[in-house]
């Protein structure tokens, strides 16, 4: 494990994996990281890294924790994103299992929070990898001073 940056998603959503490849978003998200190392003063990190936490859930909106966690046993940064999943009555690729997953709404106190622009998205595999690079980990690593 010595990438400096990586993505890491989880899932509060029932059977999510039954309509929707997590683990190829997971892939694609850590492809996408290294991609933008370049732009990142990896240096100022030391022997510390960065991870990405992405939560799929049951939620109003976008929400990206205003607070970096810190684990100094494993020197490791952590960037908590809760990403709202849809159900079937708000978009036509949205599932029902959603319905099973308990709501949690965002918090502006603890979150800076982002449209999810369900609207923008024709399956839920694209919504779910796009959104996750155009709107959070580029917010991501501006909000926190990460891009050179």
């Amino acid at each position: 494990m010595d990438e400096k940056i990586r993505v890491l998603i989880c899932t509060e959503v029932p059977r999510i994996d039954d309509n929707i490849d997590m683990r190829s978003i997971w892939m694609e998200l850590n492809t996408y990281v290294k991609t933008l190392e370049s732009n990142i003063n990896l240096q100022d990190l030391g022997e510390w890294r960065i991870l990405i936490n992405v939560l799929a859930q049951r939620t109003d909106a976008i929400g990206v924790a205003k607070r970096v966690a810190r684990f100094p046993s494993d020197k490791e940064y952590v960037i908590y994103i809760s990403t709202p999943i849809p159900d079937n009555e708000q978009v036509s690729y949205g599932i029902s299992n959603v319905k099973e997953a308990f709501f949690k709404e965002n918090n502006e106190k603890y979150s800076y929070i982002l449209e999810s622009g369900f609207d923008s998205y024709d399956n839920l595999y694209n919504y779910m990898l796009e959104t996750s690079k155009k709107q959070y980990i580029g917010f991501l690593l501006v909000v926190f001073h990460i891009m050179e």
